[in-house]
C-alpha cells in the first residue's frame, strides 16, 4: 500500500508540475507575441487560466497524501486521536462527495464553447470530480499502509456518508440563516483538523444546506472562477521564481552577505538570520519557504554556536515573517486580487514597514544577546572581502529589484513579472551560478506545482465562502456594529486589529486575508482609511499570527526541521512577538511608513 501512495503521489504532484510549466510556457507566448511581433496571441492567458483550474483540482488528492494544508486541530495532544480521525473524515468525505456531485452536474449543464481556445468550457472543470475520487479513499489507504486501526476512518466514512445523503434533511438544518450555519460548519469543520479549504467548502455546502444559497454546482463554478483571476496567476509565478531562487547555492550568496554585515555583532548569527530573512524575502515572497530554509541551515549553526535549541529555532521563526511583507509578497498579492488594490502599490508600500520590522527584530536580538551571553560571531572581514561578497549576492537581490521596477513603470504586468522573475532564476541558477544541474529543475517544478495548487485551491474555496458573507450581508452588520461603537477612524483600526489578532492566532494568513478583507476593508475605506495602508496593516497582524498557538504555522515549520518541541518554541518566541508588535503599532500610527514610499514613486 505504501508503495501505491508513493506512486500516487509522484504521479499526481508530477502532473501538478507538468500544469505548472505549460502555465508558464502559455503566458510566456503570450509575452513574446505582444512584444515582438506586436500581435496578441488569443487565448493565451485563458489557457493558462485554465491549466491552474487544473492543477487546483490536483489539490485535492494532494492535501491528504502530504498533508499539504494547515489544519487546526482541537484535539490535545496528539490531533490524531480516533475523535479526530472520525471527525475529520466525516467533514473531508462529505465535502469531496458534494464537489463530486457538484462538479457533475455542472459539467453536464453547462454549455458553449470557449472562443479563445475553441473548446468546450465543461472541460475547465473537469479534472474536479476526477481528483475529488481519487481523494475519497486516501485517508483509508495511509492507515492501512501505516498499519493503523481501522475502525476510527471507517466510522468516519460511514458518518460523512451519512450526512451527504441526509442533506436538507438533516435535523434542525432549515432552522438556521445561511450565515449561522456558514460560520458554525466552519468552526466546527476547524476543529475537527480538516484542512482550511476542506473546512471553507464544509461550511458553504452546510450554508446551501440551511438555505439554499449556493447550491454545489455554483460552488464549484465559483471556486475555480474566483481562483483563477488574472491577476492571480501570479501567486504560482512567484512561488516557483521563489523555489528556483532556493535552490543550489543562491541563497548562500545572501547569507554571506548577511554575515559580512553583521556576523561580528553580539548574538552575530542570530542577527544574520534575521538579515538574511530580509534579504530573502526579495526573491521570495513566502514567509514559510524562509522559515524552512533558515531552519535547516542557520539554526543548526547556532546550536554548535551554543545557542540554546528553542531561543534559534524562535529567531528563526520570528525573522521568517518578513518575506510576506516585503515584496515582492505572495501575501500582499493575493490581498491586492480580493480588495481589487494596485500590486505594486501595495509591494512598494511594504518596503518601510519591511525594514522596520527588521530593526526592531534586530534590537531585540542585541537585547537578549547581552542578556543571554550569545556568543560573538567571526571577526569583521575586511572590506575588499565585503565589496566582493556584494558583487556576489548583486544578481540574486536584483530580481525585486526588476519585478517591483518592472511592474512600477508599467513595462509589465503582475503576472507577466511572475513570469520574467522565473525567467531570471532559471538564468541566474543555470547559466551564472550553475546551481543546479538541468535535471533538478524538475523536482523544482515538482514542489512549487504542488505548493501553488494547494494555495489556489485556498483561494477557490474562499471565493464561495465570501460570496455567502457577502450575500448574508455580513459586511454590513460589522461595519454598522463598528460604527456604532464609534467612529473615530484610530478606534476602528485599534477595533480591525484586535478582530485580525484573533483571527490570526487560529487561521493560516492566506484563509485569513481571503475572509477577512472583503468584511474589513469596507470599513477602513468608510472610515478614510487609505486602503492601501490598511492592507499593509492587514499583512503584518496576520503574520504575527503565524508565531501564536493554537496554529502558529511558521513554529511549527521551525519545530518540525529543528526537532525542537513547538510548545518550547511558543514560549521562546514571546520577546519576539512583543518588537513586532510594537512595530505593528507604529506602522498602525504612521501610515506616512505605508504610504510615503508610493508618493515617491507615484504610486500613491
Amino acid at each position: 500500500m505504501t508503495a501505491v501512495l508513493n506512486i500516487l503521489n509522484r504521479t499526481i504532484s508530477g502532473l501538478a508540475a507538468l500544469l505548472l510549466a505549460g502555465l508558464i510556457g502559455s503566458l510566456l507566448a503570450g509575452i513574446l507575441s505582444r512584444y515582438l511581433t506586436d500581435i496578441s496571441l488569443v487565448g493565451a492567458g485563458t489557457a493558462a487560466q485554465w491549466l491552474f483550474a487544473a492543477m487546483i483540482a490536483t489539490a485535492l488528492p494532494l492535501t491528504r497524501l502530504a498533508g499539504g494544508h494547515l489544519a487546526v486541530s482541537l484535539y490535545q495532544p496528539e490531533n490524531n486521536g480516533p475523535a479526530a480521525i472520525i471527525s475529520s473524515e466525516a467533514v473531508t468525505l462529505f465535502a469531496l462527495l458534494t464537489l463530486i456531485t457538484g462538479a457533475g452536474t455542472l459539467i453536464t449543464a453547462i454549455g458553449g464553447v470557449d472562443p479563445s481556445l475553441n473548446l468546450p468550457v465543461w472541460m475547465r472543470f473537469v479534472l474536479i470530480p476526477v481528483m475529488a475520487a481519487i481523494a475519497l479513499p486516501l485517508g483509508l489507504m495511509q492507515d492501512l499502509a501505516a498499519a493503523r486501526k481501522l475502525w476510527p476512518r471507517l466510522t468516519g466514512i460511514v458518518a460523512g456518508l451519512l450526512l451527504w445523503l441526509a442533506g436538507s434533511d438533516l435535523p434542525g438544518i432549515t432552522s438556521l440563516s445561511p450565515l449561522m450555519a456558514l460560520g458554525a460548519g466552519f468552526v466546527i469543520a476547524l476543529a475537527t483538523g480538516a484542512p482550511v479549504a476542506i473546512a471553507m467548502l464544509f461550511a458553504v455546502m452546510v450554508a446551501h444546506l440551511a438555505g439554499g444559497l449556493m447550491p454545489p454546482p455554483a460552488t464549484t463554478q465559483t471556486m475555480i472562477n474566483g481562483a483563477t483571476r488574472h491577476l492571480l496567476l501570479a501567486a504560482p509565478l512567484f512561488i516557483t521564481a521563489g523555489a528556483l531562487m532556493n535552490a543550489g547555492s543562491l541563497t548562500d550568496r545572501l547569507i554571506a552577505l548577511a554575515t559580512s554585515l553583521v556576523g561580528h555583532l553580539r548574538g552575530g548569527l542570530a542577527q544574520v538570520t534575521v538579515l538574511t530573512s530580509t534579504l530573502f524575502a526579495g526573491i521570495s515572497g513566502s514567509s514559510y519557504a524562509e522559515a524552512a530554509i533558515s531552519a535547516k541551515l542557520l539554526a543548526p549553526q547556532m546550536r554548535k554556536q551554543g545557542y540554546p535549541a528553542a531561543d534559534a529555532g524562535a529567531i528563526t521563526a520570528a525573522a521568517s515573517v518578513l518575506p510576506n511583507v516585503i515584496p515582492p509578497s505572495v501575501a500582499l498579492l493575493i490581498l491586492a486580487g480580493v480588495a481589487n488594490l494596485s500590486v505594486g502599490a501595495l509591494w512598494i508600500a511594504g518596503i518601510l514597514p519591511g525594514l522596520l520590522l527588521t530593526a526592531f527584530l534586530m534590537i531585540t536580538v542585541n537585547i537578549l544577546a547581552r542578556r543571554r551571553r550569545y556568543p560573538r560571531g567571526a571577526a569583521r572581514p575586511p572590506l575588499p572581502e565585503i565589496t566582493r561578497r556584494i558583487g556576489q549576492a548583486t544578481p540574486v537581490l536584483m530580481l525585486a529589484v526588476l519585478i517591483v521596477g518592472g511592474i512600477r513603470f508599467g513595462i509589465v504586468t503582475p503576472t507577466e513579472a511572475g513570469v520574467v522573475a522565473i525567467l531570471y532564476a532559471l538564468f541566474l541558477g543555470l547559466c551564472i551560478y550553475r546551481a543546479y544541474p538541468p535535471a533538478e529543475v524538475r523536482a523544482i517544478f515538482r514542489e512549487a506545482g504542488s505548493q501553488s495548487a494547494q494555495i489556489g485551491l485556498l483561494i477557490g474555496a474562499a471565493s464561495p465562502f465570501a460570496f455567502v458573507m457577502v450575500a448574508e450581508q455580513a459586511p454590513q452588520m460589522l461595519s454598522n456594529a463598528a460604527f456604532g461603537l464609534t467612529d473615530n477612524p484610530l478606534l476602528l483600526l485599534i477595533l480591525a486589529n484586535l478582530l485580525l489578532l484573533v483571527f490570526g492566532m487560529i487561521l493560516d494568513i492566506g484563509a485569513a486575508i481571503l475572509i477577512l478583507t472583503p468584511i474589513l476593508m469596507p470599513i477602513a475605506i468608510t472610515a478614510g482609511i487609505d486602503p492601501v495602508h490598511f492592507g499593509v496593516v492587514i499583512v503584518v497582524n496576520l503574520m504575527i499570527g503565524g508565531l501564536t498557538p493554537p496554529v502558529g504555522i511558521l513554529v511549527f515549520i521551525t519545530s518540525s526541521l529543528t526537532a525542537t518541541p513547538a510548545r518550547e518554541l511558543f514560549r521562546a518566541v514571546l520577546p519576539y512577538i512583543g518588537a513586532l508588535l510594537a512595530a505593528l503599532l507604529t506602522i498602525l500610527f504612521i501610515p506616512a511608513l505605508s504610504l510615503t514610499p508610493g508618493w515617491i514613486f507615484g504610486t500613491g
